[in-house]
């Protein structure tokens, strides 16, 4: 389960930056930038697998003291999608760019999986999930996945761990 998770995770992160990077090269990859794009639609559809499989996993419930947004995390992170792109697309169109773009792009995969990133997710949020740092009330600090639009600084918040500190709250209900 924990492994069927985070690939889905991992793909439907990077699954926009691969398919950017496809369209912008798609006249030197040929069929095979359409074979990419298929493959990040794959990669999204396998996310919505992973959304229903959590499901599966017990709720817990998490007693906030503190509650904040942290969606600009989010945000700095589809940020460092800028240097394969703008490596891809400027630089001239030779074999050593297409290594150069995928090194970095492996680069930020490895750094993703490493330190446990996964909430990280450009894909959530484009399907309305948004990010909040919850303190509970023995001091631990929770990265929330939630669709909710607010969430009290004080309260109950029920949801399934992904993983030691990331949760997911289906229905965005607190």
């Amino acid at each position: 389960m924990k492994w069927l998770t985070g690939t889905g995770l991992l793909a439907s992160a990077f699954a926009p930056l691969v398919a950017v990077l496809a369209l912008v090269r798609m006249n030197q990859l040929g069929w095979a930038g359409w074979v990419i794009l298929g493959g990040c639609v794959v990669a999204v559809l396998f996310l919505a697998l992973v959304l229903v499989s959590v499901a599966k996993i017990q709720e817990r419930t998490v007693v906030s003291t503190a509650v904040c947004h942290a969606d600009e995390r989010v945000i700095a992170f589809t940020s460092s999608y800028l240097m394969p792109v703008v490596v891809a697309a400027f630089a001239p169109q030779e074999l050593a760019t297409l290594v150069a773009t995928l090194v970095l792009l492996v680069l930020m995969m490895v750094i993703y999986v490493r330190a446990g990133l996964y909430h990280l997710n450009p894909t959530l949020a484009v399907i309305g999930f948004r990010l909040y740092e919850v303190t509970a009330e023995n001091g631990t600090v929770v990265m929330l996945l939630t669709r909710a639009r607010h969430l009290p600084q004080r309260g109950s918040v029920r949801g399934r761990y992904l993983s030691e500190n990331v949760v997911v709250q289906s229905g965005g209900q607190t």
